[in-house]
């Protein structure tokens, strides 16, 4: 008698087909969706030359000379003071990867913007941070290591649940003095200062609100610069009052608690 119908297929095939698809998930489709995030993680030591240096992982393109692989520990060390001043020391230990072409950015951090100067891609296995020619000094590299040293105390998930953009952007900007001198942005927090005093609901329902930049999408806009500014000049009164205690506790407090309950807005 012919056999129309095929037997059920086993327990270890099932597991097996499950396997392979979540392999497929994890591994396979992250190269479409985020390219520059695997490549950083996964191919970083195929194409970049690591630095014998035992305080953090540095990366150098291979056609990176003896003295500029120099100047990059050591711009590294410099970095890392602002962050100890911060945090009272630095815990994390990412990945730098430094080019001194573009390509370094291009393959690794944003392929579609060749001019960014630094950016971090933040991941639950650690910090893959990305430095271009013109990123490579002591304010870009200061910013991303402070988020660095951010997720490493806080953890991935407490991090991505909690912490609005506006105040990792803002805390990474107390070590990063590019914006020191905008006149033009100072003018900016000045009148939306007033505007605050005049109507207590005016600020909270502006365009430049904290409320309004609270994810990535609502921050990184065509008004990018006065949310950096926004956030830095919040973050910074927030900081001068609660100091390095407060912000330890701050993040002590956030395993348990809910931002904010625990960030006091108010002066």
């Amino acid at each position: 008698m012919l056999n129309f119908f095929k037997p059920p297929i086993s327990i270890k095939k099932w597991i097996g087909i499950t396997f392979l698809l979540l392999i497929f998930w994890l591994v396979i489709l992250p190269f479409f969706y985020a390219p520059t995030l695997v490549r950083s993680i996964f191919l970083k030591d195929f194409y970049l030359e690591k630095l014998k240096f035992e305080q953090v992982n540095i990366y150098v393109n291979p056609q990176m000379n003896k003295e500029e692989r120099k100047n990059i520990i050591l711009l590294y060390q410099k970095s890392r003071f602002r962050i100890d001043s911060l945090f009272g020391n630095t815990k994390a230990k990412p990945s730098i990867l430094v080019g001194n072409t573009n390509e370094v950015m291009q393959f690794f951090g944003n392929s579609s913007f060749q001019e960014k100067t630094g950016m971090t891609h933040l991941t639950p296995l650690g910090s893959y941070i990305v430095l271009s020619p013109n990123g490579t000094n002591i304010d870009v590299l200061s910013h991303e290591l402070c988020h660095a040293e951010l997720l490493h105390r806080l953890g991935w998930q407490t991090r991505r649940q909690k912490i609005p953009i506006w105040f990792d952007e803002g805390l990474a900007m107390l070590v990063d003095k590019r914006f020191e001198h905008w006149t033009a942005l100072q003018e900016d927090w000045r009148n939306l200062i007033e505007l605050e005093e005049d109507n207590t609901d005016s600020l909270l329902s502006s365009e430049f609100s904290l409320q309004n930049i609270q994810t990535t999408e609502q921050f990184f806009t065509e008004n990018a610069q006065i949310h950096y500014f926004l956030a830095q000049e919040e973050v910074a009164r927030w900081y001068k009052e609660k100091k390095q205690k407060g912000l330890l506790e701050l993040i002590k407090n956030l395993q348990d608690n809910d931002f904010e309950e625990n960030y006091k807005t108010k002066k």
